[in-house]
């Protein structure tokens, strides 16, 4: 099921798409795999880039970025509400 309306959650093979974001020129699709778990898609060539998880502290597990850029990717989807973890991430990765 694929909602298009802004706000709305995308669906695609069981997986929830939370949204998207943009990051030193790239857009990134942020994909929700289960509770606080999420993956990091690059649009640009559909390639999974790297994952990270949202619980009482923020881990990301890079695989196609430099870590910092993940670190960055997940730090502005939680903070843009495109996960469904409510605490806060400070710039060093601190919760």
């Amino acid at each position: 099921m694929r909602r298009t309306l802004k706000g709305r959650e995308e669906r695609e093979m069981g997986q929830v798409v939370k949204g998207m974001i943009q990051v030193q020129g790239t857009t990134y699709r942020i994909v929700r795999i289960k509770r606080g778990s999420y993956s990091v898609v690059r649009v640009l060539d559909d390639v999974v880039v790297g994952s990270f998880t949202a619980g009482s502290s923020v881990e990301v597990s890079p695989q196609a970025i430099d870590e910092t850029v993940l670190r960055e990717i997940a730090r502005l989807a939680i903070q843009g509400a495109k996960t469904t973890w409510l605490g806060r991430f400070r710039a060093d990765g601190q919760r």
